[in-house]
């Protein structure tokens, strides 16, 4: 019990720092539930409509149906043809998109080539880009007709009716919510981040203490076997790891009216989260033995918590990882979280294969976590056997 008090003492000392990555991630879920990303929420999508001019000098027919697009999908501006009327509303933002239509340029289009108008943009908007998009494909569908035997006005017409089709888009309805994921989906997947980030620093720092050399030596002089000092650690990690798990599936439960325990698949978020926090502990843990100064700590921790949140799907959803990055996270166990808690946000019954690959990543999570305690406890047993000699 002494060796555990004492844990317990250190820990206390460090527990602002704790809290404060803990405080850290509610904050982000708060501002982002707040803003409306990652709700879940399907419905109140609205493309954005975007400032831009037309410049026709040549006014034909390609002049009116461009004219047509841009009002119906922008928010068309009229400019005066001077050049530096035309600078000064792009430097100061009034437009971000400028379509000019010379003279002949309905001929170059019958004739099939290329450069047929001109855009003027900042040069730093990505905004504009997007806008010269929706231009050329208008073109390119007005050169299929042509190519199809049709008059310009024809061919112009048929091009502007294709822009006003739509489709209507149904979500299929695998987790019961119509296609879209519950809230607490969103908390669950950057959960990882209050673990590592306050766990593994808290853990480590706490490491560092008791690897100064007057506490190492009153330590062996003690009549404490090693086995039960390793043991008095891993109480105290996990006693305070339950504790902020507790407290974020709490806030959860707050958050989003019971979260988990009025939704589905409760037990398996218990798990999914549990085994992370397993993780986070073994992590802290080795961390601490391997660091021999504060600024070590830090940068090694920073690396390992961003890394594993970024690499595992965490920061960056596992759809965006090219094939080579996610072979590669395959070996993290932050990215068999973040599959279960995607599987667990996409389908309201886990069974059968979907099953088989929830338990597989929870028996990987915990099998990370055991592999790195049995490092951490080979690497102290080593520096213990480095400083008898």
């Amino acid at each position: 019990m002494t060796v555990f008090r004492g844990y317990l003492m250190i820990i206390r000392r460090n527990c602002a720092l704790l809290l404060l990555y803990v405080g850290i991630f509610i904050g982000i879920c708060v501002m982002a539930q707040q803003s409306g990303i990652g709700t879940g929420m399907t419905e109140g999508f609205a493309a954005v409509k975007l400032n831009v001019a037309v410049i026709d000098r040549e006014h034909g027919v390609l002049g009116e149906v461009l004219r047509a697009v841009m009002e119906r999908d922008q928010n068309l501006v009229k400019l005066a043809d001077d050049s530096q009327i035309l600078q000064e509303e792009l430097y100061y933002r009034n437009v971000e998109y400028i379509l000019v239509i010379p003279e002949g340029a309905e001929q170059r289009l019958e004739a099939g080539e290329e450069a047929v108008v001109q855009s003027i943009m900042a040069p730093d908007s990505t905004a504009g880009y997007y806008v010269e998009s929706q231009v050329q494909l208008l073109l390119g569908q007005i050169r299929t007709y042509l190519a199809g035997g049709f008059a310009l006005q024809e061919a112009a017409d048929r091009a502007l009716a294709l822009g006003e089709l739509s489709g209507e888009v149904t979500l299929l309805n695998l987790n019961g919510t119509g296609g879209a994921r519950p809230d607490y989906n969103f908390f669950f997947r950057y959960l990882p981040y209050a673990f590592l980030g306050a766990v593994v620093i808290t853990m480590s720092t706490v490491i560092m203490e008791f690897k100064k050399k007057a506490v190492q030596r009153r330590m062996l002089s003690s009549s404490v076997p090693f086995i039960r000092q390793n043991l008095a650690a891993v109480a105290s990690f996990l006693l305070v790891g339950g504790v902020v798990w507790a407290i974020c599936i709490a806030l959860q439960a707050v958050f989003y009216r019971g979260g988990i325990f009025a939704g589905m698949h409760t037990g398996y978020y218990l798990l999914n989260s549990g085994a992370l926090m397993l993780v986070a502990l073994s992590l802290g843990y080795l961390s601490g033995m391997l660091s021999n100064s504060p600024a070590g700590l830090n940068g090694l921790t920073n690396v390992i918590s961003l890394g594993l949140c970024f690499l595992g799907g965490v920061f960056v959803p596992l759809e965006m990882l090219g094939s080579k990055m996610k072979l590669v996270a395959q070996f993290l166990p932050t990215y068999w979280y973040s599959r279960i808690n995607d599987i667990l946000g996409d389908y309201g019954t886990v069974s059968g294969e979907l099953s088989a690959v929830v338990w597989k990543g929870i028996l990987i999570q915990l099998l990370f976590a055991a592999a790195c305690f049995a490092v951490t406890l080979a690497v102290k047993r080593g520096i213990l056997s480095m400083r008898d000699q």
